[in-house]
C-alpha cells in the first residue's frame, strides 16, 4: 500500500519516509491499522493532496471515521473535497471534522448525506459568502425535516444562486417570506417551483437553525470525544491489540527485507551459473 501511496503522491525519500512513519505511528495508536491508515494516505494523495497536507490532516480524518462509524476512505475524501471548496488549509481539518462529527450526533443527518449533499453545494455556498458552519446547521435543519440529501444539495444551491442573482441576503429572504400572507408564493417568488420547500422550512425554523449554529460554533474537540467514546470497552481494546500486532508484524518484515534480499540475490546467481553449465 505504501508503494502506491509513493507513486501517486510523488514522494520524494525523505517525505516517503515521512508518510510511513506516520502511517506506522498511528497505526500503532489507533484502532486504525498501518494499512488502513496507508488506504487513506493514498485516496487523499489522489485528490492532490501533498506529503505535508496528508500528515496534517490524516488524523483528524480517522477521529471523524471512527466517531461516527463512516468508511475512512469515504471520510477522507468529504473532508478534502470540503476544504477545497471552502479555500480552507489542511491545517483546519479538524474543525471540519469537528462539524460534522456534531452534525452527525445532533441531528437527523449522518455522514452518507453529508457527503452526498456537501459537495453539490459547498462551492456555490463559499462562493456567496455562506460559512461552512451556517451551511451545515441548514442541512441539519433541513434533515430533520426529512429532505433527502440529494434533493438538500440541489435546494440550497438554487437558493443561494437565487438570492445573488437577485441581490438578498439570506436573512432578508428569512424574514420577507415569515412576514407574508402567501408563504408559498413568496418563496416560490423567491427560489422558484424547485427549492421553494427548502426555502419555507428554512424560514419556518430560523431559530432551530441558530441554535444548530450556536452548537457548531462550540463544537471544538467533538470529533476526538466522541472517538475515545468509540474506543472504549472491550471492542476498541481489540481492535487496538490488531492495529499493534499488524505494527509489529510490519516492524518484523522490515528486519527481514535484507536478509531475504540476499537470500534471492544467491538463488538469482547460483540460477545463472546453473543455466550456464554445458
Amino acid at each position: 500500500a505504501m508503494l502506491k501511496v509513493k507513486a501517486v503522491s510523488g514522494a520524494t525519500g525523505s517525505e516517503f519516509e515521512s508518510l510511513k512513519d506516520k502511517a506506522k505511528a498511528l497505526g500503532s495508536s489507533t484502532m486504525f491499522t498501518a494499512s488502513e491508515v496507508a488506504g487513506l494516505q493514498l485516496e487523499l494523495a489522489k485528490l492532490g493532496f501533498t506529503t505535508d497536507q496528508i500528515n496534517t490532516s490524516t488524523e483528524s480524518i480517522l477521529q471523524l471515521s471512527q466517531a461516527t462509524g463512516h468508511d475512512l476512505a469515504q471520510s477522507g475524501e468529504i473532508v478534502a473535497s470540503t476544504l477545497n471548496s471552502f479555500s480552507m488549509e489542511t491545517t483546519e481539518a479538524t474543525k471540519v471534522a469537528d462539524i460534522f462529527a456534531l452534525a452527525s450526533s445532533s441531528a437527523a443527518i449522518d455522514m452518507e448525506k453529508l457527503s452526498v449533499a456537501m459537495p453539490t453545494v459547498g462551492s456555490t455556498a463559499a462562493a456567496v459568502g455562506i460559512p461552512l458552519e451556517e451551511l451545515t446547521a441548514q442541512m441539519m435543519v433541513l434533515a430533520d425535516r426529512g429532505m433527502e440529501a440529494s434533493t438538500m444539495g440541489t435546494h440550497l444551491r438554487k437558493i443561494f444562486v437565487e438570492l445573488a442573482t437577485k441581490g438578498i441576503s439570506y436573512e432578508d429572504a428569512m424574514a420577507k417570506i415569515n412576514a407574508s400572507t402567501n408563504k408559498v408564493k413568496t418563496a416560490t417568488d423567491l427560489f422558484g417551483k424547485r427549492a421553494f420547500a427548502a426555502g419555507l422550512i428554512l424560514a419556518k425554523n430560523t431559530d432551530q437553525t441558530k441554535k444548530y449554529r450556536e452548537e457548531i460554533d462550540a463544537a471544538g474537540g467533538t470529533s476526538k470525544e466522541m472517538a475515545e467514546i468509540m474506543d472504549s470497552g472491550v471492542g476498541g481494546a481489540l481492535r487496538r491489540l490488531k492495529s499493534q500486532a499488524e505494527g509489529v508484524a510490519i516492524e518484523l518484515g522490515e528486519s527481514l527485507i535484507p536478509i531475504f534480499s540476499k537470500l534471492l540475490t544467491g538463488v538469482k546467481d547460483l540460477l545463472g551459473w546453473w543455466s550456464g553449465l554445458d
